[in-house]
């Protein structure tokens, strides 16, 4: 009733249980000081085991629909998304565990932790907002976090640097999106995003109007995916931050905004009947998207072409493989055959499997990382010369995450590329000029991955061997091994994907339960 609080029950809150436990782990991680002295570690193990519990919460069955008054939908796409965000937040945590924890200083670590379960909130929530309020808060719980776990390095100068870019940036794109929000809620007066991609397929508005609120909105999700021109703060921000944070930030953030940008494209193509929205044809946006991504893709690749430390290295790579993700976001609002509730979306199968692919050959390229800094002190492509020798597994991981990362056999990152062009060169038209930019971009990238390969296994080093942390070599093996079992069970795994390839379009709360809807 309008005018009264709104107190949730149960059968609306135990739908969002793996938000609840990240909640409740911010709170032991919270209390964990007050009762040994020693806490990095402990704060490390609960906030290991918050991730455990959300991501075995997740696989339960829910009941999709709007909760919340609306302001989140539970679908297919927004369960799944997060079910990949705690999964590769668990290795984040693994990670740590492998590489900084030795180095951090003690009493830092309830911080640091109450600051990442945090932001994996904020992205876990991104997935699933239905409504401008929720969006904004939702980008916010997630940005504010991060700014500060960036430079949570305190004494380098580097990771402050890093800090202070990403938060002028942030506010900067975090600014504009809310005046485009604002202009929407100005123009049809409701908060809800079903509601108003409805109403902007039938009531008409100034042009230019429109053309300023939507390009607010796609300046604050471009910034979160790195995409061109909003892409200035990656690579520094990468490199200045702690190796966990830099892998942390390459998938979770842009994986959160692209799944939001698709949500909110998927509201208008269905709205407006894949046809136009009064003022703005629906074929105009996806070629934007298309361009951007082809774009952002093109300057990522080149831009590698010049560097030598790995973690600027892979911060361009993060940003071309976030311009071929856009190009498959340009899909939904171009496609012929529409999408319904509980139906199939050719774009949300394409960006949800390629996010499951990519997922472990980053993890597994920024674990090997991590341990060749932690033996070495350096990040540059010269500390990895003569890695084949000094440690031969964590070289083979490497290769075989940069092998994936490229695109090609018999690594599942082959899988994923190709399954975005058929469905580019399926859909035809002018997406065929997608499918030549991704081609063209993927000769491009096997230039630098190679320098890697070729400073481990054929530059000679005087640095001795090492013998990396068990649990570092585990990760980069673990994920090594899953990019080649993707690939063999590539149809088991896109059966999986299209299984949660749809959208919660309704208003209203449905009933249906989430594993029996296809």
């Amino acid at each position: 009733m309008i005018g009264q609080p709104f107190i949730p029950d149960w059968s609306q809150l135990r739908v969002f249980a793996p938000e609840l436990w990240l909640i409740g782990g911010i709170i032991a991680v919270l209390l964990a000081p007050f009762f040994t002295q020693k806490s990095n570690r402990i704060c490390g193990a609960i906030a290991l085991l918050a991730l455990v519990a959300a991501l075995v919460s997740s696989w339960t069955s829910h009941s999709a629909g709007g909760y919340f008054r609306n302001m989140l939908l539970v679908d297919g796409v927004s369960v799944y998304w997060r079910q990949l965000l705690l999964l590769f937040s668990i290795g984040i945590v693994w990670m740590w565990f492998s590489s900084s924890a030795s180095s951090m200083h003690e009493g830092d670590g309830p911080e640091f932790f109450t600051l990442l379960l945090a932001a994996i909130c904020g992205l876990s929530l991104m997935g699933a907002t239905a409504n401008l309020l929720m969006l904004v808060m939702a980008v916010e719980l997630a940005s504010l976090p991060s700014y500060i776990l960036a430079g949570f390095r305190k004494t380098q100068r580097l990771g402050a640097e890093a800090s202070l870019k990403y938060v002028l940036f942030g506010a900067v794109c975090s600014a504009t999106m809310i005046y485009g929000l604002s202009i929407l809620y100005g123009i049809y007066g409701t908060f809800n995003l079903p509601e108003l991609a409805g109403q902007m397929s039938r009531v008409s508005a100034p042009p230019l109007l429109l053309v300023v609120a939507l390009t607010g909105v796609l300046a604050g999700l471009g910034f979160k995916i790195s995409a061109v021109p909003f892409h200035f703060w990656c690579p520094d921000v990468f490199e200045g931050a702690a190796i966990e944070i830099t892998a942390f930030l390459s998938v979770a953030s842009k994986g959160a905004a692209l799944v939001l940008l698709l949500r909110v494209l998927a509201y208008f193509a269905q709205a407006g009947g894949y046809h136009s929205v009064p003022g703005i044809p629906l074929n105009a946006i996806a070629i934007l998207i298309g361009v951007l991504g082809a774009i952002t893709a093109t300057v990522g690749n080149t831009a590698a072409f010049a560097q030598t430390n790995i973690k600027r290295l892979l911060a361009y790579s993060s940003i071309a493989h976030a311009g071929y993700m856009l190009c498959g976001l340009s899909l939904l609002v171009s496609l012929q055959a529409p999408v319904s509730t509980g139906g199939f979306s050719i774009a949300a199968q394409v960006l949800l499997l390629y996010l499951s692919v990519y997922l472990f050959m980053n993890l597994g390229a920024f674990a090997v990382a991590a341990q060749v800094s932690k033996a070495t002190g350096g990040e540059t492509l010269s500390d990895f010369a003569g890695l084949g020798r000094r440690n031969p597994v964590l070289a083979i991981c490497m290769a075989g995450c940069l092998f994936s990362l490229v695109g090609l056999p018999p690594m599942a990152g082959f899988a994923a590329k190709l399954n975005l062009l058929i469905a580019l060169i399926h859909n035809g038209g002018w997406q065929w000029a997608l499918v030549a930019v991704i081609a063209i971009n993927t000769v491009l990238s096997l230039y630098y991955y190679a320098r890697v390969i070729r400073a481990m296994y054929l530059e000679d080093s005087q640095l001795p061997a090492f013998s990396a942390s068990p649990l570092g070599k585990a990760l980069a093996g673990g994920c090594a091994i899953m990019l080649v079992v993707m690939l063999i069970g590539f149809n088991p795994l896109t059966r999986l994907v299209n299984r949660h390839s749809w959208f919660e379009f309704s208003s209203a709360p449905a009933t249906s339960d989430i594993t029996a809807l296809k």
